[in-house]
């Protein structure tokens, strides 16, 4: 996981809740995606972006399509690109 100048910084906030409502410890997550918790913790807090095959690993890790990863990032993202703190709506999988 490289550090980023443009970081998906929604899509590490959208992993950590799911995570975290899933129960998952950062480190039980990686292994579940096959990744080194340092991964998990760059995303989670914004300064690494992921390739698609780690994205899609993740995703699976929680139980979730990469799509719906990607929706879940896309609804805490503003226009000007930053997270938000609204709470994520919940729909089925």
């Amino acid at each position: 996981m490289r550090i980023s100048q443009n970081p998906q910084v929604a899509l590490g906030r959208a992993i950590r809740l799911r995570r975290e409502e899933a129960g998952l410890t950062q480190e039980a997550l990686a292994d579940a995606a096959n990744l080194d918790a340092t991964s998990i913790r760059g995303l989670e807090r914004g300064i690494a972006n992921p390739t698609w095959d780690v994205a899609d690993r993740i995703a699976r890790a929680l139980g979730l399509p990469l799509h719906e990863l990607a929706r879940r990032a896309a609804e805490l993202e503003t226009s000007d690109r930053r997270p938000t703190d609204r709470p994520l709506r919940h729909e089925p999988t």
